[in-house]
């Protein structure tokens, strides 16, 4: 994981889904003695693992009228 100081103040970090994975776990695990702010971070790290992972993607105008629907049958 790489930290950048900006400099307006702001932080950037830089890390592979597994490290990330591991942060928001950990922190997870230790909810009790986290703040909120960190808590959200974590979260946010594994929404974002999921939406790396999910390969599915809503084709273009699936759900207009006129377009191939599968059967049900």
């Amino acid at each position: 994981m790489h930290i950048q100081h900006q400099p307006d103040g702001s932080l950037v970090l830089d890390m592979s889904q597994k490290q990330a994975r591991e942060l928001a776990k950990t922190v997870i695990q230790h909810a009790e003695d986290a703040h909120t702010a960190l808590l959200d971070f974590a979260y946010l790290l594994n929404e974002a693992h999921y939406d790396a992972e999910n390969q599915f993607r809503q084709p273009p105008h699936a759900w207009e009228p006129g377009a191939h629907q599968p059967g049900t049958e």
